[in-house]
């Protein structure tokens, strides 16, 4: 059961959003195999909170959690947040993710993802994904999100 502020439709959303894609009932392939069993504890305005134990199918030949798979995670959490907040889609603008620590098969990790600034259609956002035993910071996600809509003040380029 995910802990929520309040009675609010857009948590009702990003919970199903994210069961979907560890479910594999949405997303592409890339999407639903990074997210194969992530659960979500907690969501608040501005704030998520998930859980997942790293699979055989996020490991690199060396046998650590894959860097490219931590960086899709922390970006479908990281875009996910936003929505908490203005019930809007957003795209990933900039993304800058440092690594730690190396996480191995069947580890259980935390995924905290918060929106800590906003101006105009643009939202930054913190992921952090730390290993649950010992709260050891394993990847630091900063993101620059943009609301993604069709407003012609949002006009593609006719080039």
């Amino acid at each position: 059961m995910v802990e929520k502020e309040k009675k609010d439709p857009c948590f009702e959303d990003v919970q199903k959003w994210i069961k979907g894609l560890s479910d594999g009932t949405y997303g592409h392939q890339i999407e639903t195999s990074t997210m194969r069993g992530i659960q979500l504890l907690k969501a608040q305005k501005g704030f998520l909170l998930c859980n997942m134990i790293i699979h055989t199918g996020l490991l690199d030949e060396s046998g650590n959690w894959h860097v490219s798979a931590i960086a899709t995670l922390v970006d479908m959490i990281g875009s996910a947040a936003p929505y908490t907040v203005n019930q809007c889609h957003h795209v990933t603008l900039d993304l800058n993710i440092s690594y730690y620590t190396m996480a191995k098969v069947q580890e259980e990790v935390e995924i905290e993802a918060k929106v800590v600034g906003k101006k105009d259609d643009l939202t930054s956002v913190i992921v952090e994904v730390r290993k649950k035993q010992n709260a050891e910071l394993v990847a630091l996600g900063k993101l620059w999100m943009a609301v993604s809509t069709k407003n012609p003040k949002y006009q593609p380029s006719e080039l």
